[in-house]
């Protein structure tokens, strides 16, 4: 059992450091950009820190505080310890406590970038909104388009009828089950939370 421990302990801690590490070689991959991520097709002005982040790509993930996603990160911690074989249970709650106690008191999530970014961000979906524009994503590429949403509406509206779409009268598939995720067990919630603080 200690092994086992032992085993994800180092995973973790391996998993920390190459965190650590990628946020250092972050600034060399922003140096080595090869083509334009950005097209602006619109008479929208933005300044430099909209368009490095808009050349992030529409993939680009910002880090939320820890207050918002931390009893998610606690029930889902949870949810997948108690899939676990019953003698398994212990030693995984033990270590899911340290790493829970490991993050909270770490100072990575009150990230000034992520703040940055956030309030860039901002930023840049008002300006959308007051002119009336949005941001595609193109057919092949990861480059992503500012453009007038009525100009959108009229390139959609013309390849449905140039390609001769039609409106189906039935919707073919009426025996679909439904694929949603098992719910959070919402008595449970309260529980959880006290035993991880």
């Amino acid at each position: 059992m200690e092994t086992h421990y032992n085993n994800l302990k180092r995973k973790l801690d391996k998993l920390q450091r190459e965190k650590q590490t990628k946020r250092i070689t972050d600034t060399h991959h922003q140096r080595t950009q090869f083509y334009t991520r950005t097209v602006n097709l619109t008479n929208i002005r933005f300044y430099q820190d909209k368009i490095a982040l808009l050349n992030n790509g529409l993939l680009y993930s910002i880090e939320k505080p820890l207050r918002i996603y931390w009893t998610d990160l606690i029930m889902e911690t949870e949810e997948a310890i108690s899939m676990l074989d019953s003698k398994m249970l212990a030693p995984f709650r033990i270590l899911a406590t340290k790493k829970l106690k490991q993050i909270s008191a770490s100072d990575n999530h009150n990230n000034e970038t992520s703040k940055r970014h956030t309030f860039i961000l901002n930023n840049i979906n008002n300006k959308l909104v007051n002119e009336n524009a949005m941001v595609a994503k193109v057919d092949k590429g990861k480059t992503c388009v500012i453009l007038y949403t009525d100009e959108y509406n009229k390139n959609v509206h013309n390849i449905l009828t140039e390609n001769n779409f039609q409106k189906l009268q039935n919707v073919p598939l009426t025996n679909t089950k439904n694929l949603s995720p098992r719910p959070y067990n919402i008595a449970n919630l309260s529980s959880i939370r006290n035993k991880y603080k």
